[in-house]
């Protein structure tokens, strides 16, 4: 099982640059990485937005956790337009294996255990949630019977929110699809490619979705006074 951050962007990159200044860094990253249970993954991979300084910290504090058995950290050179495009560049590392897709700038309450039974049923993708009210989220819908019908990005049309963690059993079928909406939708050039999009894609195809209810705390961090917030 494969841990990817897809974090290629400036802002993510002024983040952590903030974040060294301010002498918070390490702290943050100890948050970050300590909302899974990575000891029993077979690799972390970091995609980022090139940046020479990022890197070589990122490198750095790697060296010094014993509890990541394997790590990569890819670099672009440009921006994609949105976390899934961004995964997309890890393809030849990705294809057929069982990967998370989650998002460095964010932190879990619940540290989450990857063979827990959250995460031990046999669905395709498997995305947790947890009661919200940010409108930054995206929600789950339900019908009368409880079956998830579509997901809305940043809509508030439940009190069920996306975690920000996405378990894909077999990645080679999750590129498929992403290829198939590309297609669909002419490269998504007028708006940015959502995991949203894919899940919705999953749920309109007959595959097997589950959105198991975790009871957490969930921070998204943009800036250091968010961090400082939770500290």
């Amino acid at each position: 099982m494969i841990l990817v951050f897809p974090q290629a962007t400036k802002k993510f990159n002024n983040l952590f640059e903030e974040m060294i200044s301010q002498s918070c860094i390490d702290k943050f990253l100890d948050k970050s990485l300590g909302s899974y249970e990575i000891g029993s993954l077979e690799k972390v991979v970091f995609i980022l937005l090139e940046n020479e300084k990022v890197e070589k910290y990122l490198k750095n504090y790697l060296k010094k956790i014993d509890a990541i058995n394997s790590y990569e950290i890819l670099s672009l050179k440009k921006e994609t337009s949105g976390s899934i495009c961004t995964t997309l560049m890890a393809i030849p590392m990705l294809k057929g294996k069982k990967v998370i897709i989650s998002a460095l700038d964010q932190i879990i309450g619940e540290k989450l255990d990857f063979d827990s039974k959250y995460f031990k049923a046999d669905h395709d993708i498997i995305s947790p949630i947890y009661r919200s009210e940010d409108p930054s989220l995206s929600y789950i819908l339900k019908d009368d019977d409880e079956n998830v019908i579509q997901v809305f990005e940043k809509r508030l049309v439940s009190n069920d929110a996306i975690l920000g963690v996405y378990l894909i059993k077999d990645f080679s079928l999750f590129y498929k699809s992403c290829h198939e909406l590309l297609i669909k939708y002419k490269g998504f050039k007028n708006r940015i490619f959502y995991t949203s999009d894919v899940i919705n894609h999953y749920l309109g195809g007959g595959f097997k979705c589950g959105f198991p209810l975790i009871n957490t705390k969930y921070y998204k961090i943009r800036s250091v006074n968010d961090f400082d917030a939770i500290k």
